[in-house]
């Protein structure tokens, strides 16, 4: 009868172990999940959400002329500047250096990335920290 009473005290440790043991994982990979202040900006020093949404079609040329961003893409990574006279100049960690074209028409943002590149188009959306434009995401690089 003592046997039967260890088993079923060893069951017991073992599912508490197990529970713990579920719980630390958890808990550690919710401490990983942080990744810092997305989609957050600061206003006088104060955070504050910023809701996702579409940019127009007019807010997309100021939004990125000039600048530089890191994109990801299905088909690559790499950076991108884009210019005021539609075209734009990447570095891809695939496909190397080349120049691309983009253009705005009506809300929709279209990128063509190299010559003979089928044109992407899409809905050009705001997350706070990061640009949607069509099939790219990007990140601005700050300097």
């Amino acid at each position: 009868m003592w046997h039967m009473r260890e088993r079923s005290e060893t069951r017991i440790v073992n599912r508490i172990a197990n529970a713990c043991l579920l719980l630390a994982a958890a808990l550690a990979l919710s401490a990983c999940a942080g990744g810092g202040a997305k989609g957050v900006r600061f206003v006088d020093g104060n955070p504050q959400a910023e809701p996702i949404r579409n940019l127009t079609g007019a807010e997309i040329p100021p939004a990125i002329t000039g600048k530089t961003f890191q994109y990801t893409r299905p088909d690559g990574n790499g950076f991108v500047t884009y210019n005021a006279d539609g075209t734009f100049t990447f570095q891809d960690d695939a496909k190397g250096t080349g120049t691309g074209q983009w253009l705005v028409n009506g809300d929709q943002f279209c990128e063509s990335f190299g010559v003979g590149a089928l044109t992407d188009c899409g809905e050009f959306k705001t997350t706070g920290d990061a640009y949607f434009a069509a099939k790219s995401r990007l990140v601005e690089m700050k300097s």
